[in-house]
C-alpha cells in the first residue's frame, strides 16, 4: 500500500465522478433547472434588496421609520419605471421598427455606397421577414395565441412574486445579516471576514455599474442627438444596457452606430467615428476608474476571458455573471492566499 499514489488516484477518481456526471446529465440537469426556474424569483428579490438595502440604511439613519422609508424606496422604483415606460419606451420601440423595416434600405445603400456585394444579407432578411409573419399567421390561426398569452402570465406572476418577496426580504435584511454575522463570527471568524469583504466587493461593483449604466445611457444619448442621429435614444438604451458585458458591448454598440450612420450622411458618420473612438476612452481612463475606484480592478485579459468563458458556458447569463463571480472568487483567494502558500511550500519541504 505504501507504493499506491493517493494523489493520482484521487485525480482518477475526480475524473470519474465528472465522467459519470456527464453521462447522468439528462437526468441530474433537468431537475436543475426546473429547481433554478422555480428559486430564480426569489434568488432575483434577494438580489434587488440586496441592492436596496443600503438606501433603506440611509433613511432609517434620518429618523424614517422603516415602513416608511421601504414605500418611499418602493415607490421611487415604481415612478422611474412609469416614467422611463410613459416617456422613453414609444420613442425607442419607434426607432427599433423603423431601423428593422429599413434595414432592407440600408442594406442597399451600403452596396451602392461601398460597391458590396449585400445579396445573401438581403435573402435572410426577407426569409426572417417571411417566417416573423407566418409564425403571427400560424399563432392566431391555430390558437396557439393562447400559449403565448399564457407565457405573459407567467412573467406577468413571476413580476409580482419577486416585488411582494423584495418587500419582505427588504424589511427582514437587517435580521438576516445580523444573524449571518453572529453565526459566522461563533463558528469561524475568518469566514466571517470573507464574507463581509466579498459583501463589501460585491456592493461596491454593483453600485458602480448602476451609476456606470446611468451615465452610459445620458452620455450617449445626448451626444447621438446632438449630431442628429436618427437612432440616438436606441443607441442609448443600447450603451446603457451592454455596460454589463466588459469591452465587447460598447464595441457591440459602436458598430452598430457606424452602420447606421454611414447610410444617413458623411457628415454624421465622422461624427459617429469621432464618438466611438473619444469617448469609449473617456469612459475607460477617467470617469470608470472614478466611479469604481481601486475596487473591483480585474486585470482587462483576465475579464475578456471569464466573460467569453461564461457565454460559452451558459450564454446571456453567463455573460452577466461572469465578472460578479470572478470578483467572488477574487476575494476568497485572497483570503486563502497565505494559507495555500502556506500548504504548497510544506509539501515542497517535504
Amino acid at each position: 500500500m505504501k507504493n499506491v499514489n493517493y494523489k493520482y488516484l484521487n485525480i482518477l477518481l475526480l475524473l470519474g465522478i465528472i465522467y459519470l456526471l456527464f453521462l447522468l446529465k439528462g437526468i441530474w440537469l433537468g431537475a436543475f433547472k426546473r429547481i433554478f426556474s422555480i428559486l430564480l424569483p426569489f434568488l432575483i428579490s434577494f438580489c434587488l434588496a440586496y441592492v436596496l438595502y443600503p438606501f433603506l440604511k440611509f433613511l432609517v439613519s434620518k429618523k424614517i421609520p422603516k415602513f416608511l422609508s421601504i414605500f418611499i424606496i418602493i415607490a421611487v422604483i415604481i415612478l422611474i419605471v412609469g416614467l422611463t415606460i410613459y416617456f422613453v419606451v414609444p420613442v425607442f420601440v419607434t426607432q427599433a421598427i423603423n431601423l428593422l423595416s429599413n434595414l432592407a434600405k440600408v442594406s442597399s445603400d451600403l452596396a451602392i455606397k461601398y460597391n458590396l456585394n449585400m445579396t445573401s444579407f438581403n435573402k435572410i432578411i426577407e426569409t426572417l421577414s417571411t417566417k416573423i409573419f407566418q409564425i403571427i399567421e400560424e399563432s392566431i390561426s391555430t390558437g396557439s395565441i393562447f400559449v403565448i398569452l399564457n407565457s405573459s402570465i407567467g412573467y406577468l406572476s413571476n413580476m409580482v412574486i419577486i416585488f411582494i418577496v423584495t418587500i419582505y426580504f427588504l424589511s427582514d435584511m437587517e435580521k438576516i445579516r445580523s444573524w449571518l454575522k453572529k453565526y459566522l463570527i461563533r463558528t469561524n471568524n475568518k469566514r466571517y471576514l470573507l464574507l463581509d469583504n466579498i459583501d463589501r466587493e460585491i456592493y461596491s461593483y454593483l453600485k458602480g455599474l448602476g451609476i456606470f449604466m446611468v451615465i452610459q445611457f445620458f452620455e450617449y444619448t445626448f451626444l447621438f442627438a446632438i449630431i442628429g442621429h436618427p437612432n440616438f435614444l436606441l443607441i442609448g438604451v443600447l450603451a446603457c444596457i451592454t455596460t454589463v458585458i466588459p469591452y465587447f458591448g460598447g464595441i457591440i454598440t459602436n458598430i452598430i452606430a457606424l452602420i447606421i450612420a454611414s447610410v444617413v450622411s458623411i457628415k454624421v458618420f465622422i461624427l459617429t467615428l469621432i464618438i466611438t473612438l473619444v469617448f469609449p476612452n473617456i469612459d475607460g481612463y477617467v470617469i470608470s476608474p472614478k466611479i469604481y475606484g481601486k475596487t473591483n480592478q480585474l486585470p482587462p485579459l483576465l475579464t475578456i476571458f471569464v466573460v467569453s468563458a461564461g457565454g460559452a458556458l451558459m450564454g446571456l447569463t453567463g455573460i452577466i455573471i461572469a465578472v460578479p463571480l470572478t470578483i467572488i472568487l477574487m476575494a476568497i483567494y485572497k483570503s486563502y492566499k497565505n494559507d495555500i502558500n502556506s500548504k504548497l511550500s510544506f509539501k515542497k519541504k517535504v
